[in-house]
Protein backbone atom coordinates (compact mmCIF):
# COMPACT_ATOMS: atom_id res chain seq x y z
CA UNK A 1 0.00 0.00 0.00
CA UNK A 2 1.38 3.75 -1.34
CA UNK A 3 2.22 6.00 1.52
CA UNK A 4 -0.66 8.31 1.81
CA UNK A 5 0.56 12.09 1.25
CA UNK A 6 0.08 14.88 3.56
CA UNK A 7 1.50 18.09 1.93
CA UNK A 8 2.46 20.96 4.35
CA UNK A 9 -0.03 23.85 5.60
CA UNK A 10 0.96 26.07 2.82
CA UNK A 11 -0.83 29.05 1.70
CA UNK A 12 0.42 30.40 -1.59
CA UNK A 13 -0.99 33.12 -3.26
CA UNK A 14 -4.57 33.34 -1.21
CA UNK A 15 -5.47 35.34 1.74
CA UNK A 16 -4.48 32.61 4.98
CA UNK A 17 -7.79 32.12 6.67
CA UNK A 18 -8.67 30.18 9.78
CA UNK A 19 -6.17 26.69 10.23
CA UNK A 20 -4.21 28.31 7.35
CA UNK A 21 -3.55 31.29 9.24
CA UNK A 22 -0.13 31.89 10.95
CA UNK A 23 -0.67 34.04 13.91
CA UNK A 24 1.36 36.98 14.72
CA UNK A 25 -0.29 38.64 17.86
CA UNK A 26 2.74 41.34 18.15
CA UNK A 27 2.05 42.46 14.71
CA UNK A 28 -1.65 42.29 16.00
CA UNK A 29 -1.59 43.48 19.12
CA UNK A 30 0.64 46.40 17.73
CA UNK A 31 -2.57 47.26 15.73
CA UNK A 32 -5.29 46.88 18.33
CA UNK A 33 -2.68 49.18 20.66
CA UNK A 34 -2.89 52.20 18.31
CA UNK A 35 -6.28 51.75 17.38
CA UNK A 36 -7.72 52.26 21.13
CA UNK A 37 -5.00 55.05 21.22
CA UNK A 38 -7.50 56.83 18.55
CA UNK A 39 -4.88 56.22 15.82
CA UNK A 40 -5.32 56.19 12.07
CA UNK A 41 -2.88 52.80 11.32
CA UNK A 42 -1.27 52.70 7.91
CA UNK A 43 0.15 48.26 7.71
CA UNK A 44 3.70 49.17 6.33
CA UNK A 45 5.01 46.29 4.79
CA UNK A 46 6.36 44.86 1.45
CA UNK A 47 4.07 42.65 -0.39
CA UNK A 48 4.06 39.28 0.40
CA UNK A 49 4.35 39.38 4.13
CA UNK A 50 0.36 39.03 4.94
CA UNK A 51 -1.29 42.12 5.38
CA UNK A 52 -4.14 41.15 4.27
CA UNK A 53 -4.26 37.85 6.23
CA UNK A 54 -3.81 40.32 9.03
CA UNK A 55 -6.97 42.30 8.40
CA UNK A 56 -8.83 39.26 7.66
CA UNK A 57 -7.72 37.73 11.08
CA UNK A 58 -8.57 40.77 12.91
CA UNK A 59 -12.17 40.87 11.35
CA UNK A 60 -12.75 37.04 12.32
CA UNK A 61 -11.38 38.02 15.61
CA UNK A 62 -12.99 41.31 17.01
CA UNK A 63 -12.86 43.07 20.02
CA UNK A 64 -15.47 44.57 22.44
CA UNK A 65 -16.28 48.03 21.70
CA UNK A 66 -15.23 47.52 17.91
CA UNK A 67 -17.18 47.17 14.83
CA UNK A 68 -14.79 45.95 11.83
CA UNK A 69 -15.31 45.51 8.62
CA UNK A 70 -12.16 45.12 5.48
CA UNK A 71 -12.88 45.84 1.61
CA UNK A 72 -10.46 46.23 -0.91
CA UNK A 73 -11.19 49.47 -2.87
CA UNK A 74 -8.96 48.42 -5.65
CA UNK A 75 -12.03 48.59 -7.92
CA UNK A 76 -12.70 51.96 -7.25
CA UNK A 77 -12.68 54.38 -10.23
CA UNK A 78 -13.73 57.94 -8.98
CA UNK A 79 -13.85 59.61 -5.27
CA UNK A 80 -17.56 59.51 -5.22
CA UNK A 81 -17.31 55.68 -5.54
CA UNK A 82 -15.06 55.88 -2.72
CA UNK A 83 -16.97 57.29 -0.09
CA UNK A 84 -20.06 55.09 -1.60
CA UNK A 85 -17.89 52.45 -0.38
CA UNK A 86 -16.46 53.89 2.89
CA UNK A 87 -20.94 54.98 3.62
CA UNK A 88 -21.54 51.35 3.00
CA UNK A 89 -19.13 50.10 5.03
CA UNK A 90 -19.76 52.26 7.85
CA UNK A 91 -23.68 51.23 7.68
CA UNK A 92 -22.95 47.87 7.24
CA UNK A 93 -20.73 48.41 11.08
CA UNK A 94 -23.80 49.93 12.13
CA UNK A 95 -26.59 47.44 11.42
CA UNK A 96 -24.54 44.73 12.94
CA UNK A 97 -23.80 46.50 16.06
CA UNK A 98 -26.28 45.67 18.65
CA UNK A 99 -26.20 48.99 20.49
CA UNK A 100 -26.81 50.82 17.00
CA UNK A 101 -28.85 49.05 15.15
CA UNK A 102 -32.58 50.06 15.79
CA UNK A 103 -30.75 54.00 15.69
CA UNK A 104 -29.03 53.43 12.00
CA UNK A 105 -32.65 52.35 11.19
CA UNK A 106 -34.32 55.16 12.25
CA UNK A 107 -31.87 57.50 10.77
CA UNK A 108 -32.25 55.45 7.41
CA UNK A 109 -35.98 56.69 7.14
CA UNK A 110 -34.99 60.33 8.06
CA UNK A 111 -33.39 60.69 4.97
CA UNK A 112 -36.24 58.95 3.12
CA UNK A 113 -34.25 56.40 1.73
CA UNK A 114 -35.82 55.00 -0.96
CA UNK A 115 -34.01 51.51 -1.55
CA UNK A 116 -31.05 50.51 1.06
CA UNK A 117 -28.95 47.87 0.66
CA UNK A 118 -25.89 46.49 2.57
CA UNK A 119 -24.22 45.67 -1.27
CA UNK A 120 -23.72 49.41 -1.53
CA UNK A 121 -27.18 50.54 -3.23
CA UNK A 122 -28.66 53.25 -1.55
CA UNK A 123 -30.96 55.97 -3.29
CA UNK A 124 -33.10 59.15 -2.19
CA UNK A 125 -35.98 60.39 -3.85
CA UNK A 126 -34.79 58.32 -7.05
CA UNK A 127 -30.80 60.52 -7.07
CA UNK A 128 -27.82 59.24 -5.68
CA UNK A 129 -26.88 60.04 -2.10
CA UNK A 130 -24.01 62.86 -1.54
CA UNK A 131 -21.99 60.02 0.23
CA UNK A 132 -19.40 62.51 1.20
CA UNK A 133 -21.83 64.61 3.43
CA UNK A 134 -24.01 61.59 4.20
CA UNK A 135 -20.19 60.58 6.00
CA UNK A 136 -19.90 63.60 7.76
CA UNK A 137 -23.52 63.88 8.97
CA UNK A 138 -23.98 60.29 10.13
CA UNK A 139 -20.25 59.93 12.05
CA UNK A 140 -20.74 62.61 14.76
CA UNK A 141 -24.04 61.30 15.45
CA UNK A 142 -23.06 57.88 16.45
CA UNK A 143 -23.63 57.75 20.42
CA UNK A 144 -20.16 57.94 22.66
CA UNK A 145 -20.70 55.04 23.91
CA UNK A 146 -21.61 53.12 21.09
CA UNK A 147 -18.86 50.75 19.42
CA UNK A 148 -16.07 52.33 17.39
CA UNK A 149 -16.48 51.84 13.45
CA UNK A 150 -12.97 50.40 12.10
CA UNK A 151 -12.81 50.26 8.57
CA UNK A 152 -9.97 48.04 7.51
CA UNK A 153 -9.45 49.51 4.03
CA UNK A 154 -6.92 47.42 0.95
CA UNK A 155 -5.19 49.21 -2.02
CA UNK A 156 -6.16 52.64 -1.55
CA UNK A 157 -2.47 53.69 -3.12
CA UNK A 158 -3.76 51.74 -5.76
CA UNK A 159 -7.04 53.98 -6.14
CA UNK A 160 -5.19 57.32 -5.76
CA UNK A 161 -2.81 56.10 -8.12
CA UNK A 162 -4.81 55.57 -11.04
CA UNK A 163 -7.11 59.03 -9.95
CA UNK A 164 -3.85 60.64 -10.41
CA UNK A 165 -2.81 59.01 -13.68
CA UNK A 166 -6.42 59.62 -15.36
CA UNK A 167 -5.58 63.44 -14.97
CA UNK A 168 -8.17 63.08 -11.48
CA UNK A 169 -5.71 63.97 -9.07
CA UNK A 170 -7.71 66.83 -7.65
CA UNK A 171 -10.05 63.51 -6.63
CA UNK A 172 -7.13 62.04 -4.87
CA UNK A 173 -5.96 65.16 -3.06
CA UNK A 174 -10.07 65.31 -1.91
CA UNK A 175 -9.87 61.96 -0.59
CA UNK A 176 -6.27 62.62 1.23
CA UNK A 177 -7.15 66.05 2.74
CA UNK A 178 -10.98 64.11 4.32
CA UNK A 179 -8.85 61.41 5.61
CA UNK A 180 -6.81 63.59 7.01
CA UNK A 181 -9.40 65.64 8.65
CA UNK A 182 -11.91 63.06 9.68
CA UNK A 183 -8.85 61.12 11.89
CA UNK A 184 -7.89 65.62 13.43
CA UNK A 185 -11.76 66.08 14.07
CA UNK A 186 -13.13 65.12 17.38
CA UNK A 187 -16.62 64.38 15.67
CA UNK A 188 -14.98 61.60 13.93
CA UNK A 189 -13.84 59.91 16.91
CA UNK A 190 -15.96 56.62 16.37
CA UNK A 191 -14.56 56.14 13.15
CA UNK A 192 -10.63 54.90 12.69
CA UNK A 193 -9.31 53.13 9.64
CA UNK A 194 -6.54 50.78 8.89
CA UNK A 195 -5.27 50.96 5.76
CA UNK A 196 -2.89 48.58 3.48
CA UNK A 197 -1.74 48.56 0.11
CA UNK A 198 1.06 46.13 -2.28
CA UNK A 199 2.41 49.63 -3.36
CA UNK A 200 4.25 52.32 -1.40
CA UNK A 201 1.68 54.82 -0.49
CA UNK A 202 4.15 57.41 0.22
CA UNK A 203 5.29 57.46 -3.40
CA UNK A 204 2.24 57.63 -5.13
CA UNK A 205 0.96 60.32 -2.53
CA UNK A 206 4.15 62.64 -2.73
CA UNK A 207 3.60 62.02 -7.31
CA UNK A 208 0.22 62.86 -6.31
CA UNK A 209 0.83 66.03 -4.19
CA UNK A 210 4.96 66.78 -4.17
CA UNK A 211 5.21 66.34 -0.59
CA UNK A 212 3.96 63.31 1.83
CA UNK A 213 2.94 65.41 5.07
CA UNK A 214 -0.79 64.17 4.43
CA UNK A 215 0.29 61.24 5.59
CA UNK A 216 2.68 62.11 8.54
CA UNK A 217 0.39 61.63 11.36
CA UNK A 218 -0.89 58.12 10.40
CA UNK A 219 0.86 55.45 12.85
CA UNK A 220 2.83 53.04 11.18
CA UNK A 221 2.52 49.02 12.41
CA UNK A 222 5.42 47.20 10.82
CA UNK A 223 5.05 43.77 9.23
CA UNK A 224 8.20 42.20 10.04
CA UNK A 225 9.72 39.11 9.05
CA UNK A 226 10.07 36.46 11.64
CA UNK A 227 12.85 36.19 13.81
CA UNK A 228 15.66 33.91 13.47
CA UNK A 229 13.91 32.40 16.86
CA UNK A 230 10.54 31.83 15.49
CA UNK A 231 11.46 30.15 12.40
CA UNK A 232 11.73 26.45 14.27
CA UNK A 233 8.28 27.10 15.46
CA UNK A 234 7.22 28.36 12.02
CA UNK A 235 8.37 25.01 10.76
CA UNK A 236 6.28 23.28 12.92
CA UNK A 237 3.26 24.66 12.54
CA UNK A 238 3.93 24.39 8.87
CA UNK A 239 4.88 20.99 8.70
CA UNK A 240 3.27 19.16 11.90
CA UNK A 241 1.86 16.08 9.84
CA UNK A 242 3.05 16.77 7.03
CA UNK A 243 4.61 13.47 4.89
CA UNK A 244 8.17 15.48 3.98
CA UNK A 245 9.69 16.23 7.83
CA UNK A 246 13.22 18.59 7.81
CA UNK A 247 15.76 17.30 10.28
CA UNK A 248 17.93 20.36 12.13
CA UNK A 249 20.61 20.27 9.33
CA UNK A 250 18.19 20.79 6.65
CA UNK A 251 16.31 23.05 8.40
CA UNK A 252 19.47 25.63 8.67
CA UNK A 253 20.17 24.57 4.80
CA UNK A 254 16.53 26.15 3.74
CA UNK A 255 17.07 29.20 6.29
CA UNK A 256 19.72 30.14 4.14
CA UNK A 257 18.37 29.62 1.21
CA UNK A 258 15.46 31.73 2.22
CA UNK A 259 16.99 34.53 4.12
CA UNK A 260 14.54 36.73 4.44
CA UNK A 261 11.93 35.19 6.92
CA UNK A 262 8.16 35.87 5.89
CA UNK A 263 5.69 33.07 5.61
CA UNK A 264 5.75 33.60 1.77
CA UNK A 265 8.99 33.06 0.99
CA UNK A 266 8.42 29.52 3.15
CA UNK A 267 4.99 28.73 1.87
CA UNK A 268 6.57 28.55 -1.72
CA UNK A 269 10.07 26.89 -0.90
CA UNK A 270 7.64 24.06 1.33
CA UNK A 271 5.12 23.68 -1.52
CA UNK A 272 7.55 23.40 -4.27
CA UNK A 273 9.53 20.64 -2.40
CA UNK A 274 6.82 18.96 -0.96
CA UNK A 275 5.30 18.71 -5.13
CA UNK A 276 9.23 17.68 -6.24
CA UNK A 277 8.99 15.23 -3.04
CA UNK A 278 5.38 13.46 -3.64
CA UNK A 279 6.16 13.28 -7.24
CA UNK A 280 8.32 10.59 -7.11
CA UNK A 281 7.16 9.30 -4.28
CA UNK A 282 10.07 9.84 -1.93
CA UNK A 283 9.72 11.75 1.28
CA UNK A 284 13.08 11.33 2.63
CA UNK A 285 14.59 15.16 1.10
CA UNK A 286 18.22 16.26 0.71
CA UNK A 287 19.85 19.50 0.22
CA UNK A 288 20.15 18.87 -3.56
CA UNK A 289 16.11 18.44 -3.40
CA UNK A 290 15.81 22.05 -1.77
CA UNK A 291 18.17 23.43 -4.56
CA UNK A 292 16.11 21.99 -7.18
CA UNK A 293 12.87 23.84 -5.39
CA UNK A 294 14.50 27.01 -5.03
CA UNK A 295 15.35 26.92 -8.83
CA UNK A 296 12.24 25.86 -9.62
CA UNK A 297 10.54 28.45 -7.62
CA UNK A 298 13.02 31.30 -9.39
CA UNK A 299 11.66 30.18 -12.82
CA UNK A 300 7.91 30.65 -11.97
CA UNK A 301 7.77 34.60 -13.08
CA UNK A 302 4.46 34.46 -11.72
CA UNK A 303 5.76 34.18 -8.30
CA UNK A 304 8.09 37.31 -8.49
CA UNK A 305 6.93 39.68 -12.00
CA UNK A 306 4.26 41.38 -10.61
CA UNK A 307 7.11 43.04 -8.40
CA UNK A 308 8.54 44.40 -11.27
CA UNK A 309 5.48 45.04 -13.18
CA UNK A 310 4.02 47.33 -10.27
CA UNK A 311 7.33 49.58 -10.57
CA UNK A 312 6.89 49.89 -14.15
CA UNK A 313 2.99 50.67 -13.89
CA UNK A 314 3.13 52.94 -11.09
CA UNK A 315 6.52 55.11 -11.95
CA UNK A 316 7.08 57.45 -14.96
CA UNK A 317 9.26 55.80 -17.47
CA UNK A 318 12.77 57.43 -16.31
CA UNK A 319 12.07 56.88 -13.01
CA UNK A 320 11.55 53.06 -13.55
CA UNK A 321 14.59 53.30 -15.86
CA UNK A 322 16.59 54.82 -13.23
CA UNK A 323 15.28 52.03 -10.24
CA UNK A 324 15.48 49.46 -12.35
CA UNK A 325 19.20 50.27 -13.27
CA UNK A 326 19.65 50.05 -9.32
CA UNK A 327 18.16 46.91 -9.03
CA UNK A 328 19.86 45.09 -11.73
CA UNK A 329 23.26 46.45 -10.64
CA UNK A 330 22.13 44.95 -7.44
CA UNK A 331 21.33 41.59 -9.23
CA UNK A 332 24.75 40.94 -10.92
CA UNK A 333 26.91 42.67 -8.48
CA UNK A 334 25.52 41.86 -4.89
CA UNK A 335 24.91 45.32 -3.94
CA UNK A 336 25.32 48.87 -4.82
CA UNK A 337 27.13 51.94 -2.81
CA UNK A 338 25.57 55.33 -2.13
CA UNK A 339 28.52 56.59 -4.32
CA UNK A 340 27.38 54.41 -7.38
CA UNK A 341 23.74 55.23 -6.76
CA UNK A 342 24.56 58.93 -6.75
CA UNK A 343 26.18 57.99 -10.03
CA UNK A 344 23.63 56.12 -11.74
CA UNK A 345 21.44 59.24 -10.85
CA UNK A 346 23.30 62.24 -12.02
CA UNK A 347 23.33 59.97 -15.91
CA UNK A 348 19.28 59.85 -15.11
CA UNK A 349 19.03 63.37 -14.05
CA UNK A 350 17.52 62.00 -10.37
CA UNK A 351 20.66 63.69 -8.18
CA UNK A 352 18.43 65.99 -6.06
CA UNK A 353 16.39 63.37 -5.08
CA UNK A 354 17.73 59.98 -5.31
CA UNK A 355 17.38 58.59 -2.14
CA UNK A 356 13.28 58.81 -2.02
CA UNK A 357 13.63 56.36 -4.49
CA UNK A 358 15.89 54.56 -2.18
CA UNK A 359 13.29 54.88 0.71
CA UNK A 360 10.58 53.71 -1.78
CA UNK A 361 12.41 50.69 -2.53
CA UNK A 362 13.29 49.52 1.35
CA UNK A 363 9.65 50.45 2.03
CA UNK A 364 7.70 47.92 -0.15
CA UNK A 365 10.08 45.27 0.17
CA UNK A 366 12.77 45.26 -2.62
CA UNK A 367 15.96 46.13 -0.78
CA UNK A 368 17.72 46.55 2.56
CA UNK A 369 20.70 48.63 3.97
CA UNK A 370 23.54 47.07 5.79
CA UNK A 371 26.89 48.69 6.10
CA UNK A 372 26.43 51.43 3.94
CA UNK A 373 25.48 49.42 0.75
CA UNK A 374 22.27 48.13 -0.69
CA UNK A 375 21.34 44.16 -1.34
CA UNK A 376 18.08 42.57 -2.37
CA UNK A 377 16.01 41.75 0.68
CA UNK A 378 15.74 38.68 -0.89
CA UNK A 379 17.58 36.10 -2.56
CA UNK A 380 14.51 34.94 -4.93
CA UNK A 381 14.24 38.66 -5.86
CA UNK A 382 18.05 38.95 -6.60
CA UNK A 383 18.33 35.95 -8.84
CA UNK A 384 14.43 37.07 -10.62
CA UNK A 385 15.74 40.38 -11.34
CA UNK A 386 18.84 38.85 -12.70
CA UNK A 387 17.17 36.28 -14.93
CA UNK A 388 15.01 39.13 -16.18
CA UNK A 389 18.05 41.09 -16.68
CA UNK A 390 20.75 38.50 -17.74
CA UNK A 391 22.99 41.05 -19.79
CA UNK A 392 24.18 43.93 -17.55
CA UNK A 393 27.49 46.43 -18.42
CA UNK A 394 27.34 48.94 -15.43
Amino acid sequence: MGIIWKSPNTIVGSVARGNNYYERPGIVNDIWNDLEKGNYILIAAPRRVGKTSVMTHMIENQREGYKLVFENVQGNKSETEFYKTLYRLILKCLTKSKQAKKWVEGYLKTKTITEASLEGNFKISNLELDYLNEINDIIPQIDTDGEIIVLLIDELPEVLFNLHKKGKAEEAMSILKNLRRWRQDIQFQKLRFVLAGSIGIHYVVNAIEGRTSDLNDLKSVYCNPLEPHETDSYFDWATKNATVQYSEPLRRYLLDKIQYYVPYFFNIMLDAIDNNARRSGNPNITEQDIDTAFNSVIKKNDHFADWKRRLKDYMPREDFEFVNELLTHIAHKGDISVQDIYDKAIRHDKSTDFMDFIFNLEHDGYVTEHEQKYTFISPFLKEFWKQNNPIYNG
